[in-house]
């Protein structure tokens, strides 16, 4: 009985410590086609009773030119579920680490995440070209 015990409180004390390692994202980011290595999350933080902040990481991106030629920037859309998207933010984009980020304020609480290249960092709206999705439902 002992040694279940020590058994017992061995292997919770090893899935307590491996779940604070790291801890899951609360979107998971996923490559599409035009980049099937890429991935990376979305977390949320709440920044007071109306807003809260989208902090995306996507890791393993190509530079956006290397998607097509004349591409220059990652641009991040919201849309409201059933509405057009808009932009709000290019990633900032380092190319020695190929890693992208951004942090996003919102008010709405169940939106659609785009990521898409483009030639410029204000288009008026999302190229085909997209890179990752992701819905966000909060309540």
């Amino acid at each position: 009985m002992k040694y279940f015990v020590g058994l017992w409180f061995l292997g919770f004390t090893a899935v307590g410590v491996c779940a604070g390692c790291n801890p899951a994202a609360d979107y998971a980011l996923v490559g599409s086609a035009y980049v099937p290595a890429a991935h990376g999350d979305i977390t949320l933080e709440k920044i007071d009773k109306e807003q809260m902040l989208l902090n995306i990481t996507m890791d393993h991106l190509p530079p956006p030119g290397d998607i097509e030629a004349g591409m220059t920037h990652y641009v991040v859309w919201l849309a409201a579920v059933g509405e057009l998207p808009m932009p709000k933010g290019t990633l900032d984009y380092d190319a020695e680490t190929r890693v992208g980020s951004a942090a996003i304020a919102t008010s709405m609480r169940e939106l659609d995440v785009q990521i898409t290249a483009e030639p410029s960092e204000s288009p008026t709206q999302p190229s085909d070209l997209l890179v990752a999705s992701q819905k966000i439902r909060e309540k």
